[in-house]
C-alpha cells in the first residue's frame, strides 16, 4: 500500500485551521502543532516606527500652543493591559485610513483602535487586547 505524500506545510496548516488560508504572516507569528494552532498579532517594528512617525509629523504641525492641548496625561487616561478585553461601551476610534493603509494587514477579526492616547491590537469578536503602543496619539 502506497502511503500519501505529505501535504505541504501551509495547505496542512489550512485543513488544521478549518480551511483558512495560512500564508506567512508579516504581522506575528504562526506556530502549528499537531491538530492544535495559534496565532500571535503583535505590532512590527516597522508599524510602530510608522505609527510614531505619523503623529510625530501631525505634532509639527500645530502651533506651539495646541501641540499638547486636549492630550490626557499619561496615568490619568484608563489603561488597558494585552490579554484583558475592553468593556462593551466603551469608545474607540479607528485608525486614520492613510494610516491604517500603510500597515501591515491584520487577519480577518483583528483591528487597530484608538482609545485616549493608545493605539490597541483588539481581536472584534472576545474584544481581547493583543499589543499596545502607548502614548502616541495627540488628539
Amino acid at each position: 500500500m502506497k502511503l500519501p505524500t505529505p501535504l505541504p506545510l501551509a495547505l496542512g496548516a489550512a485543513l488544521l485551521l478549518g480551511g483558512c488560508e495560512v500564508m506567512p504572516p508579516r504581522h506575528g507569528e504562526v506556530v502549528v502543532r499537531d491538530r492544535d494552532a495559534s496565532v500571535r498579532v503583535v505590532f512590527s517594528d516597522q508599524d510602530r516606527a510608522l505609527i510614531r512617525d505619523y503623529y510625530e509629523e501631525r505634532q509639527r504641525r500645530l502651533p506651539p500652543g495646541l501641540a499638547k492641548k486636549g492630550k490626557i496625561p499619561p496615568g490619568h487616561a484608563k489603561r488597558y493591559e494585552r490579554g484583558a478585553p475592553i468593556p462593551q461601551g466603551v469608545p474607540y476610534r479607528a485608525l486614520p485610513g492613510d494610516l491604517e493603509r500603510r500597515l501591515d494587514r491584520l487577519p480577518d477579526g483583528y483591528v487597530r483602535v484608538i482609545l485616549d492616547t493608545d493605539i490597541y491590537i483588539m481581536n472584534t469578536r472576545t474584544r481581547v487586547v493583543l499589543d499596545i503602543v502607548r502614548d502616541i496619539v495627540d488628539d
